[in-house]
């Protein structure tokens, strides 16, 4: 992956200077200087740079590790709790809103429009991937958006805010139609540091990320019908709709060893030491009474705490003097964010073949999977052989730092799969979603933003909200629009209120049912 900080500032907002000559071209004047140029051949920058963009947001220390990983309780705070206890920073906010639509967003759109002016289908289709899972993260993190009118700012400066019922079907029938135009024996495209060219691995993104949506919007009961027969046809012919199928198809962007292409959390553990791995997915994943059997992905999860002994988590949400003082002290009495997070060329996951089981795990369980021959727990153990696999090196390097004389575990990831299988794993028939549902957030640790909106889906596992939570003894729902966008935008934004509900944290959006 060669340097990729390649930025193109296209402002939200156009402010148009007159000179003092009144003789000038109007079309000259009016022309925006930070307009790209379909006509330029560059889409290998556009490209690098918009992948790279989008991991830097939904990876980066505030947006997917305070909000989301510490919302849906894999870390929480130690100091400055804030956002631990519910109460996201304004500016990130709008930064998270602003960026993805002027940043990446436009990269996109632009992309798409190159692809179309050089003839290369493979570029218009990877920046519909890349355009959907970008409008996804947008429209789950706030409900409504600015979808259909969002990048017409040559003649839209105030878009309106489309419902997420349209913004999901929408994104659906468009990465269908990815899958359909990406073509293994097309023109090449470059600039491609997610999957290095290979088309196949786009089109099993594009399905693969279809896939996630039909199964978050499948509490719609209104659309089993359609859900049931866009599954069932993925899955009826897996040649012409592959979806992940083994971890080295895993969307997941490798980022470089030093800055600043190094991993968000790489740059931010270099300054800074208030995280901790949660009380909760501690709890989840180890009981010392049963010490010499754990979920064995913990030894790359979580590191054991400084002060010594196994693993011990941080409750969520305490004060910053309560989490200090956790235990005699929170810093050095619980545990870190394992190493292999906090590497500077570690893995942004932008989605799995674990996730890709459990989904369909739960499609098969709830009658939305009706072709194939897998059961639903074949899917199951499949989600955790697949998680288990997607560490395999680092748990059996790191198990012996811990368990040096334990017996009957041997150097195979195997091994650690069916002893913990053995030991808690097990498929339950009698708490088939409670078990698919819990199995998935376990695995999709790192994932915060993902992890947070399928708890709020699914309602699993229960979490408990945060001791000191500033949001009555609530989970947040959703975040508050930007309060940039008030300004600049107030009239559709407040239509978009009216219909979807109170600008706060606990107004569910469209897809969002689950009791929690």
């Amino acid at each position: 992956m060669k340097s990729i900080k390649f930025k193109y500032l296209i402002a939200l907002t156009f402010v148009v200077t007159l000179g003092n000559s009144c003789t000038k071209d109007f079309e000259e004047i009016n022309k925006n200087p930070n307009a790209i140029d379909i006509t330029k051949e560059y889409p290998d920058k556009l490209l690098a740079n918009a992948i790279e963009g989008i991991a830097d947001q939904v990876f980066d220390v505030w947006l997917g590790h305070e909000i989301g990983s510490c919302w849906v309780q894999h870390m929480a705070k130690v100091q400055y709790t804030d956002e631990d206890r519910y109460v996201p920073r304004n500016d990130v906010i709008n930064s998270v809103w602003n960026w993805l639509y002027a940043g990446p967003g436009m990269e996109t759109q632009r992309l798409y429009e190159m692809g179309e002016h050089l003839g290369n289908q493979n570029y218009q289709g990877v920046a519909l991937v890349l355009k959907s899972y970008i409008f996804s993260v947008l429209t789950d993190l706030y409900g409504d958006i600015p979808y259909k009118e969002a990048f017409k700012i040559d003649s839209i400066l105030m878009p309106k805010f489309d419902q997420q019922e349209f913004v999901y079907i929408d994104l659906i029938n468009k990465l269908k139609y990815a899958n359909s135009i990406l073509l293994e024996d097309g023109t090449p495209i470059e600039g491609d540091i997610l999957f290095n060219g290979d088309i196949n691995k786009w089109r099993r993104f594009a399905n693969s990320l279809r896939l996630r949506l039909l199964m978050r919007m499948s509490y719609q009961s209104e659309y089993h019908d359609f859900i049931r027969e866009e599954i069932n046809s993925m899955i009826s012919d897996a040649a012409s709709n592959p979806l992940i199928s083994k971890n080295s198809e895993n969307a997941a962007l490798i980022f470089l060893g030093s800055y600043p292409n190094n991993h968000p959390l790489n740059e931010t553990y270099k300054t800074r030491d208030d995280h901790r791995v949660s009380k909760t997915l501690i709890d989840a994943m180890y009981n010392p009474n049963n010490h010499d059997h754990p979920d064995w992905r913990i030894v790359v999860y979580a590191e054991t705490p400084e002060a010594g002994g196994y693993w011990i988590g941080l409750p969520n949400g305490l004060t910053s003097a309560k989490a200090a003082a956790y235990l005699g002290n929170g810093i050095t009495r619980t545990s870190k964010l394992g190493e292999y997070f906090r590497r500077a060329d570690a893995p942004g996951m932008f989605i799995s073949r674990a996730e890709v089981c459990f989904l369909l795990a739960e499609a098969s369980y709830r009658g939305l999977l009706t072709v194939g021959t897998e059961t639903v727990q074949d899917y199951y153990e499949m989600g955790i052989k697949e998680s288990y696999n997607q560490f395999a090196s680092e748990i059996v390097s790191k198990v012996p730092d811990y368990y040096s004389d334990f017996i009957g575990i041997s150097t195979t990831v195997d091994d650690f799969y069916n002893d913990y299988m053995a030991n808690g794993g097990a498929w339950d028939a009698t708490k088939a979603l409670e078990k698919i549902y819990t199995q998935k957030w376990i695995a999709m640790f790192d994932q915060g933003l993902q992890a947070w909106f399928e708890w709020r889906r699914t309602g699993y596992p229960q979490l408990t909200p945060a001791e000191d939570g500033l949001n009555n003894g609530r989970i947040p729902q959703r975040l508050r629009y930007p309060s940039d966008e008030y300004s600049r935008n107030g009239k559709k934004l407040t239509e978009a209120i009216t219909r979807q509900g109170e600008d706060d944290l606990n107004t569910r959006v469209w897809w969002d049912v689950a009791d929690n």
